[in-house]
């Protein structure tokens, strides 16, 4: 059913008496003793919302009024896309008629609306109702309508829309799914959605994998924001025909990366399964005369030769989406054992079109992994770690930096990693973000 509003089981209708109280609890923790028309369950539904603003507002972003607050509950912020990566995505859309179904709390929902007519679809009238209060704090208007996306008729859930926007549930039973036949609702369910429509994005974890048969006509591309992952996100349809995503080469049957900062979406595309091939990009112990570090590095201040002249982290979403080996590559740079491990090159010129995916550093010396031996050579540049990178090792970053603060005033890197059963430590000059392919937000 489509409504104007939607009523909540414990708050009912959320009113400006509601949304006053909840934006005292806000600016005043303290005020949930004071006195108030309102139930103690109530109340307790609000101090809990009040409780979760800043995440909240990390997630949707600073509201329009300074007071008004975000509606929200704990497990809907989980499922909740970030505003920079919803902006990004409802972009690709154009402005025609979108349907947002399994929409939650409304993040994707609002900046889909921002950019055209659109509408949000949930089985639960509780969070719809929240999703309302969060268009009116959006300033945003959108069409609600509760449904089971599962059991509707397909014609009643796209309605006129052209384009579609859907997020499964993942965590349906209480347990996390990574496997696309486990979604609620199923992906057959999905594709027949998918289907009655011209075309749009599916919004799915990170880790859900996808068959070869169920991928080949779409473009899988993985998200990140604020240094993490958010998403993995699947384009279908004619949204591959806009005219960002085809510049960057998002085609049907491959992958991207795109990472957001300061509000720029920069993006590295490649339709290879980069990491099933050419194995041989990667540094192993094997691959290398001088793979024992340990002994032929010690006290020298010489670079070994498994680690070149720099050493590059990629971007949390290249390895997310397979694609460091691709990326490596692209840049003229060797991976250090496992596909989860730090870049290495003996120039960055070509890191250049993709500096705004990986953070480059030129190596000072590479030594063992030893906390004594680590002392001494930070103490002997009178140097301190200020920025640490760890790679499949447990190292504790936060413990090691408060253990070499006192060895110098001068700040160096220090990167850990692993190149199989060695671990090295690569101490480097200040790290660099070099410029890249990007689209504002």
């Amino acid at each position: 059913m489509t409504q104007s509003s939607f009523e909540h089981r414990t708050l009912g209708e959320i009113t400006p008496d509601l949304r006053a109280r909840l934006a005292e609890l806000c600016s005043d923790p303290a005020s949930k003793s004071n006195q108030d028309s309102f139930t103690s369950a109530q109340r307790a539904v609000l101090i809990d919302i009040a409780s979760l603003q800043v995440k909240a507002k990390r997630t949707f972003g600073e509201t329009s009024e300074g007071g008004e607050a975000w509606w929200v509950t704990r497990g809907g912020l989980q499922q909740s896309t970030h505003h920079r990566v919803a902006r990004l995505k409802a972009s690709w859309m154009g402005d025609r008629p979108v349907v947002d179904l399994c929409c939650g709390l409304g993040s994707d929902t609002i900046a889909l609306a921002r950019r055209g007519i659109t509408t949000g679809v949930d089985i639960d009238t509780d969070v719809l109702s929240f999703t309302q209060a969060n268009l009116d704090v959006a300033e945003i208007t959108a069409r609600l309508k509760q449904s089971d996306v599962e059991t509707a008729a397909i014609e009643e859930l796209i309605g006129e829309a052209e384009g579609l926007h859907i997020d499964p549930d993942r965590r349906a039973d209480g347990q996390r799914h990574t496997n696309a036949d486990d979604l609620v609702p199923s992906w057959d369910r999905v594709e027949a959605l998918m289907g009655a429509t011209r075309g749009g994005l599916i919004k799915l974890a990170p880790a859900t994998k996808l068959s070869d048969e169920q991928s080949d006509s779409f473009h899988r591309t993985w998200i990140g924001t604020g240094g993490s992952v958010r998403e993995q996100t699947v384009l279908f349809g004619d949204v591959l025909q806009n005219d960002w995503v085809e510049s960057n080469g998002m085609r049907a049957g491959g992958k991207s990366a795109i990472t957001i900062r300061s509000g720029i979406a920069h993006v590295y595309t490649s339709a290879e399964d980069s990491e099933d091939r050419s194995q041989s990009a990667a540094i192993t112990p094997a691959a290398s005369p001088s793979a024992d570090m340990h002994s032929s590095n010690k006290g020298t201040g010489k670079r070994s030769d498994i680690v070149g002249q720099w050493i590059i982290d990629p971007d949390a979403a290249i390895p997310a989406a397979g694609l460091t080996e691709s990326f490596a590559r692209s840049i003229g740079a060797r991976v250090i054992g496992a596909a989860s491990g730090f870049l290495t090159c003996d120039s960055i010129d070509a890191l250049q079109p993709w500096a705004s995916l990986a953070m480059a550093a030129r190596v000072v010396e590479v030594v063992g992994c030893d906390d004594r031996k680590l002392r001494r050579c930070f103490r002997a540049r009178k140097a301190f770690p200020d920025l640490i990178k760890v790679r499949g090792h447990d190292l504790d970053p936060a413990h090691l930096s408060r253990k070499m603060q006192s060895c110098g005033d001068q700040p160096l890197g220090l990167w850990i990693g692993r190149c199989g059963k060695r671990t090295y430590a690569a101490i480097t000059e200040h790290a660099t973000f070099p410029g890249g392919a990007c689209q504002g937000l």
